[in-house]
């Protein structure tokens, strides 16, 4: 049995057009029968960071509930938004505004990549040297990582090395992503800059993960992440106005999108592991084991012993990795930050807000990652109501005009959202909770 995700009123709600064609609106499921020197790199730089956001790669959005940084505001003479479709907001082109290194580093990451792929150590690491790596050094040098030590060394080796290596500037590039949409959200001034190296560095390593999401065998879900990322980044470009250095969003629109792109970032992350995990292949483990680093600080204060406990089946005898074991330690994770947005709304006031709206979204996002799980495990889980009462709650949050059916659609995904925590162990539906050891 194959599940296809597709844009369609849940009955009971009033229909809302979308900002784009992939933001979520009424989203529910059809069941289908189908089962350089170093002088030049510190240059260099010093030359990217006001496009390259200020951080080292981890969490830096809305997810969790000590986040300090709220959404950037638009400016005071801004009109009035609601989140309704109100066209391009700007006539700059999506991605035009990327960094010139990240550009001429994009093209390379592909040509590293197959390299890796047929074992070819000398091509890989001539596939590495020149742009790619000067942006990777970049990145390191702005994110205070290391990445281009481990990749330069793992490029001296063959198979789980050279699998390694290729996967390493895949998350330096998934890191730069968030990096960069975080920026945004966080006041970047030139937000066309920061929005366009998002999609610059999704183009390069984020849509070929995704790509591969969507055609992994171990779920019935048939998934369009790539698309549901590029559409994203379409619809939140859009929103973008003013001129640099005053730029501003229409929050509405702009920030769900950013939610829509990373939180699907994650989505696609976590399948290719768990495929990769299935195969019980030593060079498919290691690139396992890298990838997970673009998810691992999802775990931290969800499941934190989940983090040791990934990194060690990854790390050992790949013949006896049990993928459905990777897959609940990392739904653990994302099904507490599922849960925990079926009521944030609510629970912080902020219906009918921005940032309420933001949550929901995120949330949404969320439930379409633990999809394929909670099927597998709650025996009674309903697809197309779970999806269709999420999109339903987003816009229940968006407009505020009904508390009482509100309130009924958020204990709903919240009692399905539990059922899957509880199937996977949690001692007590939460939304915040750590797991202990």
């Amino acid at each position: 049995m194959t599940f296809i995700f597709s844009h369609c009123l849940a009955p009971g709600f009033s229909p809302v057009k979308p900002a784009h064609a992939r933001l979520p609106g009424r989203l529910f499921l059809i069941m289908l029968f189908n089962i350089p020197s170093r002088m030049h790199t510190r240059l260099l730089a010093f030359v990217l960071l006001p496009a390259l956001a200020c951080g080292s790669g981890g969490d830096t959005t809305t997810d969790d509930a000590t986040d300090t940084t709220g959404p950037a505001t638009t400016g005071a003479t801004d009109p009035p938004t609601t989140g309704a479709p109100e066209g391009d907001l700007n006539d700059r082109e999506l991605g035009a505004a990327a960094s010139a290194a990240c550009l001429a580093a994009a093209p390379k990451v592909a040509q590293l990549t197959a390299a890796a792929d047929a074992g070819d150590a000398a091509a890989a690491a001539a596939a590495y040297a020149g742009p790619l790596q000067t942006y990777v050094q970049a990145l390191d040098a702005a994110h205070e990582r290391t990445d281009d030590t481990e990749i330069s060394a793992w490029l001296q080796g063959g198979g789980p090395a050279l699998a390694a290596a290729a996967a390493r500037v895949h998350v330096a590039f998934a890191a730069q992503f968030r990096a960069s949409l975080a920026a945004v959200e966080e006041g970047a001034e030139d937000k066309y800059a920061a929005w366009d190296e998002a999609h610059c560095t999704f183009e390069a390593a984020v849509r070929p993960l995704a790509v591969e999401a969507d055609s992994v065998t171990w779920h019935a879900v048939d998934e369009t992440i790539a698309d549901d990322i590029a559409g994203a980044l379409a619809a939140g470009h859009d929103a973008i106005q003013g001129e640099p250095p005053a730029t501003s969003l229409d929050e509405w629109r702009a920030l769900p999108s950013k939610q829509i792109a990373e939180k699907s970032l994650y989505r696609a992350t976590q399948r290719v592991i768990v495929e990769l995990a299935g195969k019980q292949e030593e060079v498919a483990a290691r690139r396992a084991l890298e990838l997970f680093a673009i998810v691992e600080d999802r775990l931290e204060g969800r499941n934190t012993p989940g983090i040791a406990q990934v990194k060690a089946i990854l790390g050992g005898d790949p013949a006896a990795i049990d993928a459905q074991v990777i897959l609940a330690e990392l739904d653990i994770a994302f099904a507490k930050r599922t849960r925990r947005y079926c009521s944030a709304a609510i629970d912080d006031g902020e219906v009918a807000t921005p940032a309420g709206h933001e949550g929901a979204v995120e949330g949404n996002t969320y439930a379409k990652l633990i999809l394929p799980g909670l099927l597998a495990r709650v025996a009674d889980a309903d697809p197309q109501a779970y999806l269709g009462e999420w999109g339903g709650y987003v816009d229940l949050v968006r407009t505020g005009m009904d508390e009482a059916a509100l309130a009924a659609v958020s204990t709903r995904i919240a009692d399905q959202t539990c059922a899957y925590q509880i199937a996977l162990g949690v001692a007590a539906c939460t939304g915040e909770a750590d797991e202990t050891e």
